[in-house]
């Protein structure tokens, strides 16, 4: 019985690209995808508790949460909180992106174009 795609996922099958073809491929166990996911995680709560504190020294010194109130330096916290959390949290995700696992590499591959075969003829001769 055939399903659905879900979201997101194309009609066709993504098929491998010539690269990956060429490049081989392996599959991603649990071993692998703990390792990623580890190399994230570490480094997301490394960077990202320095990037709290700078955020904390720097409104700490600058005497700003003095002349605010409790309810208006919470919400100030937060923002420069979220603020930093963003460019650090991508530069992280880029950190892993190009790091070297020993057995593999994470690789953004482009997908291959479909093959004319593959999409929908319309005969427009009539």
């Amino acid at each position: 019985m055939a399903t659905l795609p879900s979201w997101g996922e194309s009609h066709q099958e993504d098929e491998p690209s010539s690269v990956t073809k060429s490049a081989g491929s392996l599959e991603p166990t649990f071993q692998r995808t703990a390792r990623i996911w580890w190399a994230w995680v570490w480094r997301s709560v490394l960077f990202g508790g320095a990037a709290g504190l700078f955020g904390s020294v720097i409104l700490s010194l600058s005497g700003i949460l003095d002349h605010l109130s409790e309810r208006a330096g919470q919400y100030l916290s937060a923002a420069i909180g979220i603020a930093l959390a963003v460019p650090v949290g991508i530069w992280v995700f880029q950190m892993v992106l190009e790091k070297d696992f020993g057995e593999f590499r994470i690789r953004l591959v482009p997908k291959a174009p479909p093959s004319a075969s593959s999409s929908p003829s319309f005969d427009q001769s009539s």
